[in-house]
């Protein structure tokens, strides 16, 4: 068993380190013809996503969105018959592909949701290949598979162990820790050979005193929370709007997304294009001007971009709205550090989308060079963030998600008891996965 889990564990930090490198080939390759031409995008981004889709239909609508619902419902003891349609091998293959495509055309998509996705596929897969087919083996090779993804996406080992604990809770057992911790090593070692030693967003200069601070904070976190939850409440309520159009008319909907995400970039200069990391990185250099255009362009862009189905994920737009976020608050407090303030925004909007505040806070201090000095106000505006975030959108996002996706409102359930009933009855295909 040891020697399959730390195979699946190696393979994990290798895939993900490729993923992330075709991934930027892509987002630099659309960034490059979009600075050729501010009107290739119009041409390029509808025909894309239309192709993106129609190949994602053909081969496996398993695939699409962030990937991390998926994770959470097989989890679940009632769903554990879907392990072998959602945690395939077509699945890793797919979400690399499509999520790269997308990259290519524009979306407004990150690759850390993907990341996991494939992570706990990979490790599933290797599991089954390696005959462990135990329902706690099952169990902590998916927790571990998808925390590895996340540590070696961002290359934030702290911040893998925090989301499976945090995010994956309900499937988390003690058990699993050795398990969890020894996947993120393997990975990690794969990812600082590959890559080195590397932090996200490098090492930005700016501090804040929570002593001092503490109403830039404070408004920070509030803000940011309103429109975290916002984002979330928006992103819901406007997928269960168009799913019954979008099972009717599928091609329809990714056309209008496609043209108003266009539309966005038009206006913005091309700056809600891609994942962010970009626009989140110049900003966190201290230098930007923070208006409101930015961060609202931004989530329009990253929810157009969803509903669309395609596979991508949200943590690296929801990063870089946040910075915008930041960067205008940071204006109204001419006594505190804009950079520091930008940073806590990024958190704290995170914390405001996915309700998740410990991961929030520890990503950002992991993607910043593990800035110490200002882990406080980051876990302040996190938590306040979270807190607010609750009363415009009860339910964390990824749970609203894989809800959705257990009611049978996203298409690939639907496909996935198509094909278990061709297989056998799901009680059948559960024994079969490996429960």
């Amino acid at each position: 068993m040891r020697v399959v889990f730390w195979i699946g564990a190696l393979m994990v930090g290798l895939v993900t380190v490729g993923f992330a490198w075709v991934a930027e080939l892509c987002a630099e390759a659309f960034a490059e013809m979009e600075r050729h031409s501010s009107l290739w995008p119009v041409l390029i981004t509808p025909l894309g996503m239309l192709a993106t889709v129609f190949v994602m239909r053909r081969t496996g609508a398993e695939s699409q969105g962030s990937g991390i619902p998926q994770v959470l419902v097989v989890l679940k003891q009632r769903y554990h018959w879907l392990r072998p349609t959602f945690l395939s091998f077509r699945v890793i293959v797919m979400k690399f592909a499509l999520t790269c495509m997308g990259l290519l055309c524009g979306a407004s998509i990150g690759r850390e949701g993907p990341s996991v996705h494939m992570g706990a596929a990979m490790m599933y897969s290797v599991g089954q290949v390696g005959r462990l087919h135990q329902k706690y083996v099952d169990n902590a090779l998916i927790v571990a598979g998808g925390a590895a993804g996340v540590s070696a996406a961002f290359n934030a080992p702290l911040a893998g162990i925090v989301f499976a604990i945090e995010e994956l809770s309900g499937s988390f057992e003690q058990r699993t820790s050795g398990t969890l911790i020894l996947a993120i090593i393997l990975s990690g070692v794969v990812v600082l050979a590959i890559a080195g030693h590397y932090s996200f967003f490098g090492h930005p200069q700016g501090a804040l005193d929570i002593t001092q601070d503490w109403l830039a904070i404070g408004v920070t976190g509030l803000v940011c929370g309103l429109l975290g939850g916002a984002f979330s409440r928006l992103l819901i309520t406007g997928s269960r709007f168009l799913a019954p159009y979008g099972r009717k008319h599928p091609y329809r909907v990714v056309l209008l997304c496609a043209l108003v995400l266009v539309l966005l970039g038009l206006v913005t200069g091309g700056m809600t294009y891609g994942s962010g990391y970009e626009q989140a990185r110049h900003l966190l250099s201290g230098d930007a001007d923070g208006d409101w255009s930015f961060p609202l362009a931004k989530m329009a862009a990253t929810l157009v971009s969803y509903f669309t189905g395609i596979p991508g994920g949200l943590f690296s737009p929801s990063l870089a709205a946040g910075a915008g976020v930041g960067n205008v608050i940071g204006g109204l407090f001419p006594d505190s550090s804009v950079v520091g303030i930008t940073l806590v925004a990024m958190a704290a909007f995170l914390a405001g989308v996915i309700q998740r505040p410990i991961t929030s806070f520890v990503i950002v201090m992991e993607l910043t060079g593990n800035r110490h000095d200002i882990l406080l106000p980051l876990m302040a505006g996190a938590f306040v963030a979270a807190a607010v975030a609750k009363l415009v959108w009860v339910r964390p996002l990824y749970d609203s998600l894989a809800e959705r996706l257990q009611e049978g409102e996203g298409m690939a359930l639907d496909r996935a008891r198509v094909v278990s009933t061709e297989s056998g009855p799901p009680d059948e295909r559960g024994r079969g996965g490996g429960q």
